[in-house]
């Protein structure tokens, strides 16, 4: 179900305001530590659960922090909180990601090993799960922290998303694109931005989608991932 989160007190910017574009270099210098704070605590999260079983908590809790908590306040706590909270649901959500991960890098070494027809067909496949793989990823943080739903609803919802939601899918891969791109061109701002960036530009997308789908919900559906 939908997860109605207490209404936080509205943190007062008047003095940042004030200092007219300085206040704006602040808040531009806040939120790009943050992003940097955000990789460190995803690197560190997943390290804790042993990879396997922190990455999925880690991207959640990312999530979270770059997009429901307050900027001004230390990451810390309310990342590990986040981390450790529904730890065994998130791990259970993540692992049809890390299979097919697996998958698909298993069948990236197959790809190098044909020619011909069965290359064009596998290479074809491939790119058409991973472009589907990238905006369920998307989706998936946003979607594990707004309800809490059986995880077969879960992911009925998550796989019907991108033909379902084509704007916030196309949106989502451009920005995955995108950040893979300047990566791989800049590999020093790809380091920074991480997985950031990113997480936060898609869970923007997401949220926008998420909110209208349950703005035109009925009353007992709105607190279900329903794909519309």
């Amino acid at each position: 179900m939908t997860e109605l989160r207490p209404d936080r007190p509205v943190r007062d910017t008047s003095a940042e305001d004030e200092l007219g574009w300085t206040g704006g270099v602040m808040r531009v210098l806040r939120r790009v530590t943050r992003l940097v704070e955000v990789n460190v605590l995803v690197l560190l999260g997943a390290l804790a659960g042993g990879i396997v079983l922190g990455v999925w908590p880690a991207v959640r809790a990312a999530s979270a922090l770059l997009l429901d908590a307050d900027p001004a306040e230390s990451p810390w706590r309310p990342f590990w909180r986040a981390w450790r909270d529904d730890w065994r649901r998130t791990n259970l959500l993540g692992a049809p990601l890390t299979a097919v991960g697996a998958a698909l890098a298993l069948d990236s070494l197959v790809l190098g090993q044909l020619d011909g027809p069965a290359r064009a067909a596998l290479q074809a496949g491939l790119v058409l799960v991973g472009v589907w793989t990238a905006v369920v990823l998307a989706y998936w943080p946003r979607v594990v922290l707004r309800y809490d739903r059986p995880a077969f609803e879960t992911w009925r919802f998550l796989l019907l998303s991108p033909p379902l939601g084509p704007g916030t899918a196309a949106g989502a891969v451009v920005v995955l694109g995108a950040c893979g791109l300047v990566a791989y061109v800049v590999p020093l701002l790809g380091l920074l931005a991480g997985i950031a960036v990113p997480l936060w530009l898609s869970g923007l997308m997401v949220d926008d989608r998420l909110n209208r789908i349950d703005e035109v919900s009925r009353p007992d559906e709105a607190s279900r991932p329903a794909a519309g």
